[in-house]
């Protein structure tokens, strides 16, 4: 599983696109070299169960949902497989790194790499906090509902555990990932904008939107 994934949040909380936007910023990644090197394309949709498990940090019983997985033949197959969901995770994953790569890493070799669009039903969190430095106000954890008033992203350094925040980043129902494998992160000081401003770019054109920048990581 990668470490490290960086995020694009769109600045309108409640954005949800069109499929056929979700394809053509897939295909326009690929087109400039942007996209994971001979990719496999799945998307992951919610079965209808879910699993609990005990927080050992709460000690409360929590849930979440299970995705069931499809594989998609190509870029083109993209906004029909799409077309009438509101929850998914759509996947391209391969190798990296590309042409056009969203960061550079001193590491030199092939990793893992892979871009994902996720759509929600409800507007989630999009902030990712751990539990080693509680922060001082209520912000969800990556990935749980939350209101779409909780806008201030709240991110902590992978390295120095520092609070970063990002204005109109913490929540959304729609957003873009870049994961990595090979426990490759970023050069990151006290700001998150750091993705090419190229693939930046093609993700505002494509979706007609603004986009922040967040993170989410585990050790």
């Amino acid at each position: 599983m990668p470490e490290y994934t960086h995020t694009l949040i769109p600045d309108r909380v409640e954005f949800v696109p069109d499929p056929k936007q979700v394809g053509a910023f897939l295909a326009a990644l690929e087109t400039k070299g942007a996209a994971p090197l001979t990719p496999a394309i799945t998307l992951f949709t919610l079965s209808g169960e879910v699993r609990s498990f005990a927080n050992p940090f709460t000690g409360k019983t929590e849930c979440f949902p299970l995705r069931r997985s499809q594989q998609v033949k190509n870029l083109a197959e993209v906004p029909v497989a799409l077309k009438g969901l509101d929850d998914y995770n759509v996947t391209m994953e391969g190798r990296g790194p590309p042409k056009l790569s969203a960061f550079e890493f001193q590491f030199k070799g092939a990793y893992g790499f892979l871009v994902q669009c996720c759509l929600r039903q409800e507007v989630t969190s999009t902030s990712d906090w751990h539990d080693e430095v509680p922060v001082q106000r209520k912000v969800e954890l990556f990935g749980r509902p939350c209101s779409p008033k909780d806008r201030p992203g709240i991110f902590h350094h992978p390295n120095t555990l520092e609070i970063i925040e990002v204005p109109m980043a913490g929540c959304a129902r729609f957003w873009i990932e870049f994961e990595y494998g090979k426990m490759l992160f970023p050069a990151i000081e006290d700001r998150l904008d750091l993705i090419e401003r190229a693939i930046v770019r093609i993700a505002e054109q494509e979706f007609g939107s603004r986009f922040v920048q967040g993170c989410h990581w585990c050790a």
